[in-house]
């Protein structure tokens, strides 16, 4: 290739996912995978593949982070290391589950804040694979940067819409997963469709108080990246999370229903990264608090539930 437009660390379906959109709009990529099974999916000669990831860092071109969170620390290592500059978009939603951190956070360490944006909404990778249209929301505090990731991927299948709330888009797509688990915890339990309307209200409420004390525009919790994320998430079984959570309802082990959904389920790891700011800034968030004592199984779903239906009686609004 003779010149590169953008690069992509990971290449799962997320990341291919990504790739599919920025090839529709004539981008130049390189992409780092860890294996070459990846190589069959490569039929534009826009697209290269390279299995050292230090090759991504050596080309000056923007990059799209495409990898789960746990991924970032290492990630943000060789980006320290290759001493990279570039623009950097992060599209994985979630809060690490060592120190409660965004991943916009995570990566801040090892370089400019003022290089970051986030990508978020609701967005499941088959639909963008299969050109179905989509809207998310690119978020920077830097324009530039904000600007130069919204015209490489917006086109008519995969709308952009800008912010500059970078905490309060990655927290609305951390909760989301959070709250898909308890959804399908609800569903698995065969609660029925008024206990889910609940949950999501009641889940976006929790999204809401923590967004405040982070300092989150309070739109941007009912936006795409926040209300619009959970909609989809909550509602349909091409979430992991909501599979998860079904898959527990019925009696699975937590380690077997990870396996048998065979992808990361965020959920997980955000529940122990929420856990962590619930307690430094003294919340209450009774949804969350359920979906992280299952999962860490000091509780089971059933008596979850029970526990949730005992609560006293309160206003709506506090």
């Amino acid at each position: 290739m003779s010149s590169i437009d953008v690069t992509i660390i990971g290449a799962g379906s997320w990341g291919r996912a990504l790739a599919h959109n920025l090839l529709k709009n004539n981008k130049k990529i390189l992409m780092y995978s860890r294996s070459p099974m990846h190589q069959q999916y490569v039929e534009n000669t826009n697209i290269s593949l390279t299995d050292e990831v230090e090759n991504i860092f050596t080309c000056k071109a923007p990059c799209v982070i495409a990898t789960p969170v746990k991924s970032l620390h290492e990630i943000g290592s060789l980006i320290k290391k290759e001493n990279f500059n570039e623009p950097i978009i992060l599209t994985c939603k979630g809060i690490d589950s060592a120190s409660g951190e965004f991943p916009t956070q995570i990566i801040s360490n090892y370089t400019s804040n003022n290089n970051l944006a986030v990508l978020s909404g609701p967005s499941f990778a088959s639909e963008v694979l299969d050109d179905k249209p989509t809207a998310v929301t690119i978020a920077s505090k830097n324009k530039i940067v904000a600007k130069t990731f919204s015209e490489m991927f917006h086109n008519k299948f995969f709308r952009v819409y800008a912010s500059e709330d970078v905490i309060g888009c990655q927290l609305g797509g951390a909760m989301k997963n959070i709250l898909s688990v308890a959804v399908g915890i609800s569903d698995g339990l065969g609660l029925g469709s008024n206990a889910k309307a609940a949950l999501i209200s009641r889940g976006i409420l929790e999204m809401k108080i923590i967004g405040k004390i982070l300092g989150c525009n309070s739109d941007t919790i009912y936006g795409l990246s926040g209300l619009g994320d959970l909609v989809l998430t909550a509602n349909d079984n091409l979430s992991r999370n909501r599979r998860f959570g079904i898959e527990i309802a019925q009696g699975s082990k937590i380690k077997d229903a990870e396996k048998k959904i065979g992808q990361v389920v965020e959920g997980i790891f955000a529940a122990r990264g929420l856990d962590i700011l619930m307690k430094k800034y003294s919340l209450n968030l009774p949804i969350s608090s359920k979906v992280f004592d299952i999962i860490n199984e000091k509780v089971n779903p059933k008596d979850a539930v029970n526990d949730l239906l005992l609560r006293e009686q309160k206003s709506e609004f506090v």
